[in-house]
């Protein structure tokens, strides 16, 4: 009896630990970045394009309505939400207030390594220099009435993410054992066009040119990029245009500067993160 009691409960532990993994059949979004630098045909923290930056980038057409955003992150000095793979943002649309969200992001090497997961806004695969980066992420909607992302109130993001139960079950035991040492990073601001290639091949895909910059310019950093998001059924011509747009960037011969992951880079020139 006590043999079989210990098979039931190591089929159950098999089972918890695999069962509920994702497939990689989950990941239906992929997002594509394109690290640029733009030299002297853009200002600091460019509110509109230039001539000059239009003449370099004249492979696109971008429109002329400017996107504007703030973004935070949110962690404890030693990144104990890291330790678990997890990111936590509050992002206010500065051209849509009611568009404004918090997100909380889960990184994995593989898709299979996310373990019991559901009711999640989207399974994405981010695509880097050609490296890929799989994550699943959580929205939920805030007013910047209630909450400043200048200056959080980080009780208020967390009984925002409380209410939501698939949400608390991710992040609740970290949050309720670290809750007086929880900061924001430095506010990030990003200025952000919508257009499309020339190339006909691709003018179904829609593509986002960012310059995301500390928002108190300090230190004064810009991180510039082109990327595109689509459906993996339409992984193939999404391919083609990663490698069009890659080669047409290249080929204006621009440093990239900065580069690699944003959320990364905002907890490095941010104090009281180790």
């Amino acid at each position: 009896m006590r043999n079989n009691l210990f098979l039931i409960g190591l089929v159950n532990v098999c089972l918890s630990s695999s069962a509920y993994a994702l497939s990689p059949d989950a990941f239906t979004s992929l997002e594509y970045h394109v690290n640029t630098g733009t030299a002297k045909t853009m200002p600091y923290a460019a509110t509109k394009q230039t001539d000059e930056f239009k003449e370099a980038f004249n492979f696109i057409d971008l429109e002329e309505r400017l996107k504007v955003k703030l973004v935070t992150y949110l962690d404890t000095p030693n990144r104990a939400f890291k330790a678990k793979d997890i990111n936590i943002r509050v992002r206010e649309d500065v051209s849509k207030p009611r568009k404004s969200k918090i997100t909380v992001k889960l990184r994995a090497a593989d898709p299979e390594s996310f373990g019991e997961l559901s009711n999640y806004r989207k399974a994405e695969i981010d695509y880097t220099d050609g490296k890929a980066a799989y994550s699943v992420s959580y929205d939920v909607p805030y007013s910047p009435a209630d909450i400043d992302v200048r200056n959080v109130d980080i009780d208020s993001v967390f009984k925002v993410l409380k209410r939501h139960s698939v949400l608390w079950d991710i992040v609740g035991d970290i949050y309720e054992a670290h809750q007086d040492e929880v900061i924001q990073t430095m506010v990030m601001r990003t200025h952000g066009w919508e257009g499309a290639v020339k190339d006909k091949r691709f003018d179904n895909v829609e593509v986002d040119f960012q310059v995301w910059t500390p928002y108190y310019r300090k230190p004064r950093i810009s991180f510039n990029e082109f990327s595109f998001k689509g459906h993996v059924k339409d992984k193939a011509q999404l391919e083609k245009m990663y490698q069009y747009l890659y080669q047409q960037v290249e080929s204006v011969g621009y440093e990239h500067g900065h580069s690699g992951s944003k959320t990364s880079s905002t907890f490095k020139m941010s104090k009281g993160f180790n």
